[in-house]
């Protein structure tokens, strides 16, 4: 794999908007949730009992849905393709009119260059730690006015829930599946609601559970709140978006591309939802409207692996380009533009914080980012080493809160316009790497997560550099070591400097 030096670039960036028209919407009749069978509890309260026959009304009084005729049921409406996605939004000219500029060997429409900004400010971090085994996966401001998140560990299968000081953790079971819970939201009802293994749950604060299959099957994945008061959720292996009341009606709708592997949603500033197709073979964002029409934008860099999605400051959404190191933002008309993570780390879920910035989860590289609106990322590492930060979420307190799925905590981020104790990785803003250059022999000596001594021949010898995002001298031919000026060429499938015997 080539490696390239990417300097700091400023530049005045003119977005070129492209609008769009929805298409019709499609059509259909929604399906009604099935009751599971649910275990007895391993912790929290005992199991509600299963919900009304078909066409009864929502127990928290909402309207229910009308029911679907036996041959509407195994239906799911195809909704339209929006408009055409070729055209959108390009990195514009500079002021003085000479052309944006990207780091060496970059390419693509719609990609901003990598941005100098004001130092970033110091942040605080505290970590709490899970009292039973859960793997923390997806995480989510409560209703309640707590922090619930779902246990992807399957030992076991079960959300918790704890206050904004870091205490009180309480633990509810779930069904037991091959996988955990998945997504989580808050619901209209007071509830807490998630999606899992070919079903749909819901909790309420005290623990009592309520688990519906969803109609035609299907794994269930991200999960938000609507701006028509349902759930509305992705359904990755059935290349589905689908809603359900809060009386467990549901109606599912076909992405039009095939394939695409929906996974985050979120509610847009619109009135609509907004998807992530992660699929390589599809690299879109969706939108769906309440009514279910779905339109959809190409992604200017291909294979990037949209992963999460969140209303951005000025109605546009902002999301995670995580195989490419890149944020993305759309604007509702649909104009797509990028902007580089300078380190060279991958993004995971991303959240908007309360003053004005992205947010945004860096799981290899052990570490939360900060993006400003003009795409000036820092990076700060979170204190546990190798705790691999997951989702992100905005707590009724005004604080960032994130999952370690391999630590077993939760974390805490406070202090985000400045006051705290915990700087900006090396470079920050100004595009270095995570962690200091620190000085090394063996890949032992390098104490941070995911760090390795030297890299390879090509990188900077006896200097920590992170295994991820470092050069790792993978190769197929001699053009590909970025030092082959210095005498580099490809042997066994990396980038290596032979002597006159053959030895490395």
């Amino acid at each position: 794999m080539s490696r390239c030096r990417r300097g700091s670039l400023t530049v005045v960036v003119a977005l070129l908007l492209l609008g769009c028209q929805d298409g019709d919407p499609g059509a259909g009749g929604p399906a009604q949730g099935t009751a599971m069978n649910q275990p007895p509890f391993a912790s929290g309260g005992a199991s509600e009992a299963a919900p009304a026959a078909q066409g009864a009304s929502d127990p928290s009084g909402a309207p229910a849905l009308p029911m679907a005729t036996p041959s509407e049921a195994g239906q799911m409406p195809s909704a339209q393709l929006g408009s055409p996605s070729a055209g959108l939004g390009s990195a514009g000219a500079s002021a003085a009119g000479n052309p944006a500029q990207t780091p060496p060997g970059a390419s693509g429409p719609g990609t901003i260059p990598v941005i100098d900004g004001p130092p970033p400010p110091a942040i605080r971090f505290d970590e709490f730690e899970i009292p039973s085994p859960s793997q923390p996966g997806w995480i989510t401001a409560g209703p309640d006015g707590q922090i619930w998140f779902t246990h992807q560990s399957t030992a076991p299968s079960a959300i918790s829930k704890l206050t904004t000081q870091g205490t009180q953790f309480v633990q509810y079971a779930t069904s037991i599946t091959n996988t955990g819970p998945r997504g989580i939201a808050p619901g209209p009802d007071g509830n807490v609601w998630y999606s899992k293994q070919g079903g749909i749950g819901r909790m309420q604060p005290n623990g009592t559970m309520n688990e519906y299959a969803v109609p035609n099957g299907g794994d269930s994945a991200g999960i938000a709140l609507g701006p028509d008061g349902n759930l509305w959720f992705t359904q990755q292996l059935d290349n589905r978006i689908s809603r359900v009341t809060p009386g467990a009606q549901f109606q599912g709708f076909d992405v039009p591309t095939p394939d695409s592997g929906p996974l985050a949603i979120t509610a847009g500033s619109d009135g609509n939802l907004w998807f992530t197709e992660a699929a390589a073979t599809a690299n879109k964002i969706g939108r769906i409207t309440p009514s279910g029409q779905i339109s959809e934008y190409a992604i200017p860099t291909p294979a990037s692996n949209p992963t999460g999605i969140t209303p951005g400051p000025g109605g546009e959404l902002w999301f995670t380009l995580h195989d490419v190191a890149k944020l993305g933002k759309i604007t509702r008309a649909g104009a797509i533009t990028e902007f580089y993570i300078p380190s060279g780390n991958r993004p995971s879920r991303i959240i908007q914080g309360p003053d004005g910035n992205l947010w945004f989860t860096l799981a290899a590289a052990n570490a939360v980012g900060r993006s400003t609106p003009l795409g000036q990322v820092s990076e700060y590492a979170i204190p546990t080493p190798a705790g691999e930060p997951y989702d992100i979420a905005l707590g009724p307190d005004g604080n960032l809160w994130f999952t370690e799925l391999s630590s077993n905590k939760i974390g805490r981020v406070s202090n985000l316009a400045g006051g705290g104790n915990a700087m900006a990785s090396e470079g920050g803003a100004r595009g270095g790497k995570l962690g200091a250059d620190t000085a090394c022999r063996k890949d032992t000596d390098c104490v941070e997560s995911g760090q390795t001594c030297g890299g390879d021949v090509c990188g900077v010898a006896s200097v920590c550099v992170l295994a991820v995002s470092g050069d790792p001298g993978a190769c197929a031919s001699d053009n590909d070591c970025w030092c082959k000026g210095r005498g580099a060429s490809c042997a066994n499938g990396h980038c290596s400097f032979l002597t006159a015997d053959g030895r490395e």
